[in-house]
Order: structure tokens, then sequence, then C-alpha cells
């Protein structure tokens, strides 16, 4: 067999190519241009990556995502850039009115568009701007006339703002808005609908109730506060109330496509699928198929009241618009079990995510749990529902994944978890635990045991101007031997009584030969401060130290710490 002949290899110059982030936006534009948005979309994400700054490369973007029928998410992205990024940037605007106009909200629409006209009078999308308004008041059914502008205008713009943090789940913030739009504007009616829900959703529920009933006593009809009505009477499980008002709102029939949504998704929520169902289908056929959310509840309805095969048609067409998510996907398994007989969710979730314990609750990876709350605020808020309205198992896990998310809202859920007197005491020890491992600043109020503490985990060791491994060693040897004996609040008292008299003897602490002493003296001290029928002996043998050396050490203590023992 002849040889094989190689060719001598010839050293050749390795040109690098630069991929910065122009290199991807102009890859980008390239795919723009042949209106392939989906490789457009990745390519401007890099080029985001790389120059996070740049307003450009956001605009471009939520170009492609409106091009994609992505409109909120377009917007979420527009905001980004007016709030983090560049506030002079009056195109936003301007998109801002094409993506409201697209979603339907042609009154919210018209504001943006007037904003835009006049921020920048003369600009590049002028006569757009001017187009859009024109066709704008064609959809409102309305003749050219003097817009809101100034001081109004700017109130009806941060309603929005507001209306979108509560859709994220930051109801703290959204509720700081509206209060100021009610108190400075007392008849601005949609911002007093919004704001019952903030307090609703926060936990707040008779502020809730009394803010909603004030809305109806100026506007009895007032759809959106009806339908915030009878979700709080399913909460406080008034079934006689709630009968009637979804008789009610069953025979109402809306004029405006925002009532449609409103009263749709509350009826399905609600469990009336049926009469839900109705009202998606019409709206889907009005709006056509872009909208996710919206094939999502049409989705839901139909699978709810056993229409398989328009459920699977509508998931389908999601999986099309949104590939990225795995939504679509378990919802159509689901749709396919139920038709083969197995084992399937008897009903769906219109909440647009995957159910909260098949997805959220079982990440264990903590940094993949906190990236997926920072990209997806809807998971932030199934969080924050679980913690106030699911089962104890379930608001167990979501406060032990609360631990990952350093997120101010979770911190301030968690605060007013502990306040709720109605909230089991077991599950307020868990969340105290999480609190103190966020590194969330004491003291913590509780209400417990039917009164409210003050938890101070470690009220004095930060003023101690040393820390000594024998000091630890006695909470250590403490927590082994009381955490199967006595509740959280009764293992935090004796931490707190250990820092106390550290900080109050120093410098004049005594040598600690044996941890188990001091820890057995702290333990009997705590015993004693809540009745237990509990003896010396009986606590020093458990520790295996003698009952006189305990008595020593407790004495020290009661001389010391007076205003703990007394």
């Amino acid at each position: 067999m002849a040889k094989q002949q190689y060719a001598p290899k010839k050293e050749g110059k390795i040109v690098p190519i630069r991929m910065d982030a122009t290199f991807y936006n102009n890859r980008a534009l390239k795919y723009l241009d042949k209106l392939n948005f989906q490789k457009a979309l990745r390519y401007f994400r890099k080029a985001i990556e790389l120059e996070p700054n740049n307003p450009d490369y956001y605009c471009s973007m939520a170009g492609v995502l409106a091009e994609l029928e992505k409109y909120d998410e377009s917007n979420r992205i527009l905001w980004h850039v007016l709030e983090e990024i560049d506030c002079k940037i009056n195109e936003c605007y301007f998109y801002l009115a094409s993506n409201y106009a697209n979603l339907l909200e042609f009154e919210l629409a018209e504001q943006y568009v007037a904003k835009y006209l006049e921020l920048a009078p003369d600009s590049l999308y002028t006569e757009e701007a001017e187009d859009l308004l024109d066709y704008i008041d064609f959809q409102l059914q309305s003749i050219p006339r003097e817009r809101e502008t100034g001081e109004n205008q700017e109130v009806t713009l941060l309603h929005d703002r507001a209306r979108r943090l509560l859709e994220e789940g930051r109801f703290s913030e959204a509720s700081k808005i509206l209060i100021k739009i009610h108190t400075e504007h007392p008849d601005f009616i949609a911002a007093r609908n919004n704001l019952a829900l903030c307090f609703y959703y926060m936990g707040r529920f008779e502020k809730a109730m009394d803010t909603i009933l004030s809305v109806l006593e100026e506007e009895p009809h007032n759809i959106h506060a009806l339908c915030n009505l009878a979700v709080f009477y399913s909460h406080l499980r008034d079934k006689e109330k709630l009968l009637d008002l979804l008789t009610l709102l069953k025979k109402i029939v809306p004029y405006h496509f925002d009532q449609s949504y409103k009263l749709a998704t509350t009826l399905g929520i609600l469990g009336e699928d049926e009469a839900a169902y109705f009202l998606f289908s019409k709206m889907i056929a009005q709006t056509g198929l872009g909208d996710v959310h919206l094939l999502h509840y049409g989705a839901v309805a139909a699978y709810n009241t056993g229409r398989f095969d328009e459920a699977e048609s509508l998931w389908k067409k999601i999986e099309r618009l949104d590939p990225d998510e795995s939504i679509a996907a378990y919802y159509l398994t689901q749709v396919e079990q139920k038709r083969n007989g197995q084992s399937a969710l008897p009903g769906a979730s219109y909440h647009y995510q995957t159910p909260i314990s098949d997805d959220i609750l079982r990440i264990e990876a903590a940094r993949e749990l906190s990236e997926k709350c920072k990209k997806d605020p809807l998971i932030r808020a199934s969080f924050l529902w679980a913690l106030r309205f699911g089962d104890q198992d379930t608001k167990l896990q979501v406060i032990h994944a609360a631990e990952y998310l350093q997120d101010d809202e979770i911190e301030e859920a968690l605060r007013q978890f502990l306040l709720n007197p109605v909230e089991d005491d077991h599950l307020k020890e868990a969340v105290i635990l999480v609190l103190q491992k966020m590194g969330a600043a004491e003291p913590y109020r509780a209400v417990m045991e039917d009164r409210e503490h003050l938890v101070q985990v470690n009220p004095h060791v930060h003023s101690l101007p040393v820390w000594h491994d024998k000091w630890q060693q006695v909470i250590d040897c403490l927590e082994h031997h009381m955490q199967d004996q006595y509740d959280l609040l009764e293992q935090q008292e004796a931490r707190a009584l250990w820092f106390d008299y550290l900080a109050q003897a120093y410098p004049n602490i005594p040598v600690i030969r044996k941890q188990e002493t001091w820890a057995a003296s702290l333990e009997y001290a705590v015993a004693q401060l809540h009745n237990r029928s509990v003896t010396k002996e009986e606590v020093a043998s458990r520790y295996g130290v003698s009952a006189v050396s305990l008595t020593k050490n407790y004495r020290l203590l009661c001389e010391v710490c007076r205003s703990f023992t007394e």
C-alpha cells in the first residue's frame, strides 16, 4: 500500500475576530432586515450583555419584541430605559403608545403619544405619532379634543407605573405610589381600585375591604371594584355574599375591552369557568392570536370546561409564540393525559406559569432560584401569593426558599407575616430564622403566643470588642440540647440572655472551663421564665454537670441580667 502523502503545514496568522457589542448589534440588524426576529432578538441580547447601559440596543430589542407581539415584555424594557438608563429618550413614549394601542388600551396609548408629541413636537416619529393619535381617536369613537397635559397627564402615567409594579408583584412599591395619587387626587377611582388590591396582596384585608367599599359608594356599578370585592368575599369565605355578587357579575355585558378582561379573569379565578370561557373566546376573536396571556386564559377556561381540543389548539399557539417557556408544553401534556385516562390536573391554573409545587418550590440551587426571580417577576408574585394563601406545607416551603431571594419585597412580606395573628407560630419561628440568614436588620416584631414580641437574636454581639471561641461553644452546646425540648422563641431567649450577660459583665467575665455548665444554667433560666415544671437536677443531668455548678452560674446570670430574670 502506498504511503499516504501529507503536505507540509504552513504557518499562518490567526486573525482574531473581536466579537464586541457592536458586532452582535450589526448581526442582529442583518437578521432584522431579513425579518428573522428570533435570531435578531438573540443577538440584541448578546449586545446588551456586553454593553448593559446602551439604550439603543434596548430600544431595538423592544421593537423586535413588539414585532413578535410580546407587547408587555417590550414595555418592560422601554420602562427600564426611561427609569434606569436615560429618562430623556423621548422615543420610548412613542413606542409605549404603539404597544398599548396594540394591546387595545387606547386611553393609555393616547396619554403616551400625547406626551411624546409634547416633549418632541418636531422629531423623527412626529408624523407617525400624529397618525397613531388619529387612529386612537377613531377607536375611541371621539373627535380630536384637547388632551390632558401637565399634572393630569403625569398622574395618569404615574398610575400606569404603579399598575406595572402591582403586576410584577412589587406590592409595597406600588402601594406607596397609589397612596400618593389617592391623597393628592381622591377622585382618581382607578388608583383606589388598585390600592385595594395592593392592600389585599400585602395581607391588609380590612384596609382592602374599606378601600373597595369606598369606591363602590361613589360608583356602585364599577366593574373593577365589583370584581375585586368578589375576590375579597372569596378570601373571607363569605359564601352568601359571594354567590349574590357572582350572579350579578355573570349578567354584566362589558363595553370596554379592559372591563371584559377584568371580569373574565375574576370569574375564572373564582371557578366560574363557563362564564369566563365565553368572555375569553370573544376577546381572542376580537384581538387576534398574539397575546400569550390571553390565549393561556382562554385555554385554561376551555380545559376546565372539558373543551380539550380547543385548549390544545390554544396552547399549541402559545408554544409557537413563546418557545422559550415550558408552560404550554406542560399543559399540553396534561391534555394528552386527560384524553388517555391517565392522572392529570383536575383544573388548570389561570396564572401563566407551571404550578408552583412542580416548578418553583423544587428548585434547589440558590443561584438558579435567585436568577429565575430576577428574570420573571411573576415567580416572585407567586411566592408572595403562596406565603399568604397557601396551605401550611406550601407556606413552609416558600419560607425556606425565601432565604435565597435577597429582595426587599420578600423581606417586607416575611416581616408582615410575623405580625399576622392568624398565622401558625411554628411557621413564624421558621420566618425568624430565614430573616436572620438573609441578614435582615433586627429586631423582628412578631405576634406569637397571642402577644407581641420584639425578637432580637443577637442583641449585643456587635457591641462586644472581642468574641472568644469558648463563648461560641456555650451557644453551640445550648442549641444542641434545647432544639428538641423548647420552641424557637425560647431558644432565642436563651441566646439573648447569654449575649446580654456577656455584654454587661465584660470585661469581668469568669473563665469558662466547661461550656455545659453555662449552657445548662441558661436553659434553666429560660425554663423558669416560662414557668416550666423542671428542676435544676433534671437540667444538670441532661448536660452532664452538677446541680451545684448550675446553681452557681444561674445566680451570676440573675445578678447581672436583672431585667431578664425579674
